[in-house]
């Protein structure tokens, strides 16, 4: 039904992915199964996971060319030989050939203190291995996820491929300006997840956002959603409720002012409902 009206975007290899996926984190078994069914239904064909999430295997599409699939390598599975064996049990469990984008999870590696320099060596090691499952054609685009400036800066300085995507936590209450800027300035693109906040009351409270809600006569999670689409970003709501699955992808109908755009700019206070990549010191 929107099939057609999800934008594409178009990745720094040339590469597209639809603008809007179906997040699918802390889901699984029936539930998962169900949700995804009816997404599907509704218009959305990118569907984001992770090892991490360990419900791979309740993830399935009916024609697989039609789809873009994402993962992510855990903190757990980082290292080069790991994370080779990593992509193959994500693939086994997606029972796919291919991936349309992995990603790495977390700047730190398990074992690591935060403050370690090992942390920067083992992240080059899992590079590595993305740049190596990519050029055998496993995986169709690589990435990086909650990747602050720092962080890529090291990582750019040894990558052969740049990364196409840095999934980070970005809502109105939380947007890292420099991490996007820098992104932005790479050509890397931001697909931001919790873009509602985890439906945060200090977002769907917020005094500002209902004032908005009410003039464009939507959800504070719809204006927040078009709000990140309008900032170039893809977005990745997640819900197990048809009424808001459908309601996440029903933001095509209105265009928010610069006026307002600005209003929810000036929402950010750094607020993480996630983990907190700044913590990664090295």
């Amino acid at each position: 039904m929107y099939k057609n009206i999800v934008p594409l975007l178009t990745l720094n290899n040339g590469n597209k992915i639809p603008q809007i996926g179906y997040g699918t984190y802390q889901c699984k078994g029936k539930e998962l199964k169900e949700g995804i069914k009816y997404a599907i239904q509704v218009g959305y064909t990118h569907i984001d996971s992770a090892s991490y999430y360990k419900n791979g295997q309740d993830i399935r599409v009916p024609q697989r060319e039609d789809f873009f699939i994402t993962s992510k390598i855990a903190p757990q599975e980082q290292g080069y030989e790991n994370t080779i064996q990593a992509c193959k049990k994500i693939l086994q469990d997606l029972d796919t050939k291919y991936l349309d984008l992995l990603l790495i999870h977390w700047p730190g590696a398990l074992g690591c203190k935060p403050n370690s320099p090992d942390n920067a060596t083992i992240r080059l090691q899992t590079y590595k291995a993305l740049e190596q499952l990519f050029q055998e054609g496993l995986i169709k685009n690589i990435g990086v996820s909650n990747f602050l400036k720092h962080h890529l800066e090291h990582l750019l300085q040894y990558c052969r491929i740049k990364p196409a995507i840095n999934q980070i936590e970005v809502h109105p209450l939380c947007w890292d300006q420099p991490t996007i800027q820098f992104c932005q300035q790479q050509n890397i693109l931001i697909e931001a997840y919790s873009p509602i906040a985890r439906n945060d009351p200090k977002l769907i409270q917020n005094k500002n956002m209902i004032e908005l809600s009410k003039k464009y006569n939507k959800t504070v999670a719809q204006i927040s959603l078009r709000w990140a689409l309008q900032k170039g970003y893809i977005v990745l709501p997640k819900s197990k409720t048809p009424k808001y699955i459908k309601e996440n992808i029903e933001i095509f109908d209105i265009q928010i002012s610069e006026e307002d755009i600005k209003i929810i700019d000036n929402l950010n206070q750094n607020y993480h409902t996630c983990w907190d990549p700044s913590t990664i010191t090295y």
